[in-house]
């Protein structure tokens, strides 16, 4: 049986630094699913990239993310602010940035299928 975790939990994850201005931590995998808790620091991002399999689902808990989506050679901006959710299907090119100057962003990632995960810069 597992523990349930809260909001404030989160901060006592163990995190790594990931990409530009951006810090990782694992909440959760096995084959089906991986749940990382992602905080993106002012100006933060994960640069442009692609799962061939994956779909990613990022729940903003605190501040602002946009996903810059490219879909036939033109540039599709979502700003999402806590407690929206972006939905992101395989094949996909996408970054996620921290538009913010001031302050961090705090998002949930949840990836499925995590067996095949991979990470495919663009």
């Amino acid at each position: 049986m597992s523990a349930a975790t809260t909001i404030p939990d989160l901060s006592a994850l163990a995190y790594e630094d990931k990409h530009v201005r951006a810090h990782k931590a694992l909440v959760h995998q096995t084959d089906e699913v991986q749940v990382n808790v992602y905080v993106l620091e002012p100006g933060g991002r994960i640069p442009p990239h692609r799962h061939s399999t994956s779909w990613d689902l990022s729940l903003v808990i605190a501040g602002e993310i946009e996903a810059r989506f490219s879909e036939g050679g033109t540039l599709r901006t979502v700003r999402c602010v806590a407690p929206a959710i972006n939905l992101v299907p395989p094949g996909i090119v996408h970054e996620i940035v921290n538009p913010s100057a001031g302050e961090p962003a705090t998002f949930l990632l949840v990836q499925s299928p995590s067996r095949s995960f991979d990470f495919v810069r663009a």
